[in-house]
C-alpha cells in the first residue's frame, strides 16, 4: 500500500474512490486516515493539517500519522505541500522535488525514550519517480534538487530570517523535514514534492501575504496532484 501526505488542498481534490476514513491509536496518540483506491490500487491518505484543518504545523502529530500508516503496511510515502521560493533566479510558480533538508527546530522523533540515532534523508529512489512523472506531464516548471528549510510555524518567517537561510537552502516550508525524520525513523521511504507558490519574505522584495499564499497554493494543487497520481502507479509495481 502506498502512502500520501499533504496539506489543506489535498482534501479539496478528490484523489481516490470508496473513501473510508478511519481513525487509529497509536502509541503517540491518534491517527486521521483515509482509505480508498486510486487507479485500482488501494492507497491511505493523511491530511497532515486534519480533516477539519485546525493542525496548525507545529501541532501536527508526525509520529502518530506515520506509525499507523506503517501499522497498515505503508512502505512508501509521498508528500505533498506548498514551499517559499528562496532563489530569486527561480521563475514561479514551479515544483521542486528536494534531495535534501534542514530541520534545527523541530525536535520530532519516536526515540524520545531509548537511545537511537538514525541518519535522516529523502528516498531517491522515490524522487526519481516523482521526477520522471514531473518532467513528463507537469504543467510547470520543475527543478530536480534543492535544499529544503524547515521553520516550526505556525508563523511565516522575517525578513532577517530568509536573509540569512537563502544562503542554505532553496526553499522554505514547516513540515517536510519532520515527516521525513519520523519516515525514516519507521523504516518508511519518503520524498516530498512541493509547489513554490511565492517568493518567501523579502526575496524579490516580496511582501509575504498568508490569504495570497493560500490562493496560489490551491491554484497549483491540482498539478501536484495530477504527478502524485501518475507516481503512485509506478511505485506500485514490484
Amino acid at each position: 500500500m502506498i502512502g500520501i501526505v499533504g496539506g489543506t488542498h489535498l482534501l479539496e481534490n478528490k484523489i481516490i474512490e470508496e473513501v473510508k476514513e478511519i481513525e487509529l491509536q497509536t502509541p503517540f496518540g491518534t491517527a486521521e486516515l483515509d482509505l480508498g483506491v486510486l487507479n485500482g490500487l488501494e492507497v491511505a491518505i493523511v491530511q497532515r493539517h486534519g480533516r477539519r484543518k485546525d493542525k496548525p504545523p507545529h501541532r501536527i502529530n508526525h509520529q502518530a500519522n506515520f506509525y499507523a500508516l506503517k501499522s497498515l503496511g505503508v512502505t512508501k510515502v509521498i508528500g505533498m505541500g506548498s514551499a517559499g521560493c528562496l532563489r530569486e533566479e527561480f521563475e514561479i510558480p514551479a515544483i521542486i522535488v528536494p534531495h535534501d533538508y534542514i530541520d534545527f527546530f523541530s525536535g520530532v522523533t519516536v526515540f524520545d525514550n531509548s537511545l537511537v540515532y538514525v541518519t535522516p534523508g529523502f528516498d531517491e529512489e522515490l524522487r526519481k519517480v516523482l521526477l520522471s512523472v514531473a518532467k513528463r506531464i507537469s504543467k510547470l516548471p520543475v527543478i530536480e534538487k534543492g535544499v529544503y528549510f524547515q521553520t516550526r510555524g505556525p508563523r511565516l518567517e522575517t525578513i532577517a530570517e530568509i536573509a540569512m537561510i537563502k544562503n542554505f537552502a532553496d526553499c522554505v516550508g514547516m513540515t517536510a523535514g519532520s515527516e521525513a525524520t519520523v519516515a525514516k525513523e519507521l523504516g518508511i521511504r519518503y520524498a516530498v514534492i512541493c509547489t513554490m507558490d511565492n517568493y518567501a519574505h523579502g526575496i524579490r522584495g516580496a511582501k509575504v501575504d498568508y490569504e495570497e499564499i493560500v490562493r496560489k497554493a490551491k491554484e497549483n494543487a491540482k498539478n501536484c496532484v495530477e504527478i502524485v497520481k501518475e507516481a503512485v502507479k509506478l511505485l506500485a509495481k514490484p
